[in-house]
């Protein structure tokens, strides 16, 4: 999967309104993976879309 599974947990938490936890346990994931992936995946988007670095 494109992104090491940031999309899924980029839907998971902003489209669906899931908690990191429950994501965790919908995707069989650790807490903490979940986590990193969402973080990593902001990151992206931010450089992707131009945000601030401030951010």
């Amino acid at each position: 999967m494109y992104g090491g599974g940031y999309r899924d947990v980029v839907y998971l938490h902003y489209y669906e309104g899931y908690t990191v936890p429950e994501i965790a346990e919908i995707l069989g994931k650790n807490v903490n993976t979940v986590y990193t992936r969402l973080t990593r995946a902001r990151g992206l988007l931010r450089r992707t879309l131009g945000g601030d670095d401030d951010a």
